[in-house]
């Protein structure tokens, strides 16, 4: 034992401690633990590097970093040190999620107009709540907004993950959606993430209807600047953008236009695509090539499935979260709109995904919370990790999916993503084991972020018939 915290404290010396933050009076009500000094003890702990769970065991937490992790038997908790009895419940890394927003799909009835409202009330702390601690937000509507937000949180003023805050959509001409501006050519598209990597933006996306010649000027520019692009792809296909040397995919395969019947070079087309099937061959062939072209894929089950009738449950506390008006539009509009034609589409994406991770594809999950408003943020991202396990994970391989991978695709593997000496002490506790049952995610108490501990539940309760509201 003696040695484990000598190896501690050395390890202090040769780190940047993080600095405890200075919380306002409207964050320090969901805090249950600032300590400096942590020892959580007797906990089940996911390992995600090594795919297991680990009984009894014990993780010393200072100043915000894992100092020591060991078996209970071998290692007490520090004198003066905050303990906390994890017995029978579960200590797994902060999610670390790809694809999310902080903004919610709050269209028109008629869809004329498909405008989406920001919501950085509630939406930052549904993430936190619900395990989130470092979240990648996919594509901005009010970059201002989300900058500003990412700002207030890292303050300590605004409750909420850690944000890697993407630039405005680099879209091309005919967008549907009224609040995304439309670059003219590549000259435009190396001034665009030229600006927004100035104002602090941290990585882009890719959309619809950019061509190639945009997309690679943007592309090749973000990666001057060591920044990183991932995309919603229609006019260019994956193979297209992995050539190029895009880093990231989103929504698993599912909106790849590799093999629409008459696709047109440099052109979207709209409309219902052919089912991609997983033992195709054209389909492992590119799922190879993406590999080959280390094209990191993210897996964004949940928006999918809600919009399919393969389970048409909806989780009540999801309902309970929504104001008034936006439960009303959603039960009324929204999911009355749910179809089985993507039944099949949405179960050979799920193999197609478990195909590209064992074929060795690093595969991340995000939330989305867009589509027909059944996917918010937080229950959403929790249902987009449960998901995975009926694609053929395992509950330690979806765990590890969200955490560690989610970590190495943005340069983080390092500081988080897992529980391990010298990373910082972002944690979730579960009252419950989710070796097993994936569904236990849902049972949080606190969220751990940089060491600080926030109580899951008054979280939840705050929001309750907020969403949409504000």
């Amino acid at each position: 034992m003696k040695k484990l915290l000598l190896a501690g404290s050395c390890l202090l010396i040769g780190l940047q401690v993080i600095s405890q933050t200075s919380f306002s009076a409207q964050v320090k009500k969901y805090i249950d633990y600032d300590s400096s000094f942590i020892a959580f003890t007797h906990c089940r702990l996911a390992d995600v590097k090594n795919l297991k769970v680990r009984e009894d065991q014990t993780v010393i937490v200072r100043n915000g970093i894992i100092t020591a992790v060991a078996d209970s038997k071998k290692l007490s908790p520090p004198p003066g040190s905050t303990v906390i009895d994890l017995t029978g419940r579960s200590l797994l890394p902060g999610f670390v999620l790809m694809h999310e927003h902080m903004y919610y799909a709050n269209y028109s009835a008629d869809f004329s107009y498909l405008h989406v409202k920001e919501l950085p009330f509630t939406f930052p702390k549904l993430y936190l709540a619900c395990g989130a601690t470092t979240v990648r937000t996919a594509g901005s509507v009010e970059p201002y907004s989300d900058l500003n937000l990412k700002r207030d949180i890292d303050q300590g003023k605004i409750l909420g993950p850690e944000m890697d805050v993407t630039a405005p959509y680099l879209e091309g001409k005919g967008s549907i959606f009224p609040g995304m501006h439309e670059l003219s050519g590549p000259a435009e598209a190396k001034a665009f993430v030229d600006f927004w990597a100035s104002q602090g933006c941290t990585s882009f996306k890719g959309y619809m209807f950019v061509n190639k010649p945009t997309l690679k000027a943007a592309i090749d520019e973000a990666h001057a600047k060591g920044l990183k692009v991932t995309g919603h792809l229609c006019a260019v296909t994956y193979r297209e953008a992995a050539e190029m040397g895009i880093d990231q995919l989103e929504h698993g395969f599912s909106v790849s236009t590799d093999f629409f019947p008459g696709k047109k070079e440099n052109a979207c087309p709209l409309g219902a695509a052919p089912v991609a099937f997983a033992d195709s061959p054209k389909e492992k062939d590119l799922i190879r090539f993406l590999i080959d072209k280390k094209v990191i894929v993210t897996s964004t089950l949940a928006v999918i499935y809600n919009m399919t009738t393969l389970d048409t449950t909806i989780r009540p506390e999801v309902l309970e979260a929504m104001s008034p008006d936006t439960r009303n539009m959603f039960l009324n509009v929204y999911n009355k709109m749910r179809s089985s034609s993507g039944n099949k589409a949405m179960l050979e994406e799920m193999k197609m995904e478990k195909m590209f991770s064992d074929a060795g594809g690093l595969l991340t999950v995000g939330t989305d919370p867009t589509g027909d408003g059944a996917t918010l943020a937080g229950y959403g991202s929790q249902q987009s990790i449960e998901l995975l396990t009926q694609a053929g994970f395992s509950p330690i391989e979806a765990i590890r999916i969200a955490t560690y991978n989610g970590a190495k695709a943005l340069g983080l593997e390092n500081k988080i993503g897992s529980i391990e000496v010298g990373k910082a002490a972002d944690l979730v506790v579960i009252d419950g084991d989710i070796s097993q049952h994936i569904e236990n995610i849902r049972k949080i108490i606190w969220v751990f972020k940089r060491g600080v501990g926030f109580n899951s539940q008054k979280i939840f309760s705050s929001v309750k018939g907020e969403v949409g509201k504000y």
